[in-house]
């Protein structure tokens, strides 16, 4: 018994995500409570986020290297626009999805794989396409027009790795380390210039 608690313990379950600002997760608590197009489990607003790669369980000892891997992207800081809802039925997901910013998503995604790879670490390849979004509500179906246009937007200009730790209250995601999605040169520090 101890040794599975211990083997528990010895791992995290790690994800790289964009973090949204808290202006954004108080916006997208009042469309869950107050336009209920899905029924099902909401998740808290403390957790949205848009995933950018499913680590899964890791040993603690590799976080330091993992972190370590993370090169700056060199990626301009951009908007992300989200115009509408979106169901899964297969994972039974309700969420609204990133559409303006896509690319730029997909490049910081495809950055931080070739990172990993390149100290040698390997991780399961997503089965999906990939499709950035918002959790709303996990084991849900729709219930109102998931059609109806949304009007949000973020700026990008970070990424972070994340632990999932489920506690008496459930699960939380946490910040274990963050970095800028662009490094500005010398000159452009000097000379304020930001795009």
């Amino acid at each position: 018994m101890s040794s599975i608690t211990n083997s528990v313990k010895n791992k995290a379950r790690l994800f790289f995500a964009i973090e949204l600002t808290q202006e954004l997760k108080n916006q997208l608590e009042v469309l869950q409570q107050t336009n209920p197009v899905f029924v099902g489990r909401p998740v808290k607003p403390h957790n949205f986020h848009i995933t950018l790669q499913f680590l899964g369980s890791v040993e603690r000892q590799l976080i330091h290297d993992l972190s370590d891997s993370i090169e700056i992207p060199e990626i301009k800081p951009f908007s992300v626009s989200i115009e509408h809802y979106a169901y899964y039925p297969k994972t039974e997901i309700g969420c609204v999805e990133v559409e303006k910013g896509k690319q730029e998503l997909s490049a910081i995604k495809s950055h931080l794989s070739r990172c990993l790879a390149n100290q040698g670490l390997h991780f399961a390849k997503d089965k999906h396409s990939f499709r950035p979004h918002i959790t709303l509500y996990r084991e849900c179906q729709p219930l109102g027009d998931i059609q109806q246009a949304l009007n949000f937007e973020l700026k990008i200009e970070r990424f972070c790795l994340m632990e999932s730790i489920q506690n008496d209250k459930g699960v939380y995601y946490e910040v274990l380390e963050e970095w800028p999605v662009y490094e500005p040169s010398i000159k452009e520090q000097f000379f304020g210039i930001k795009d």
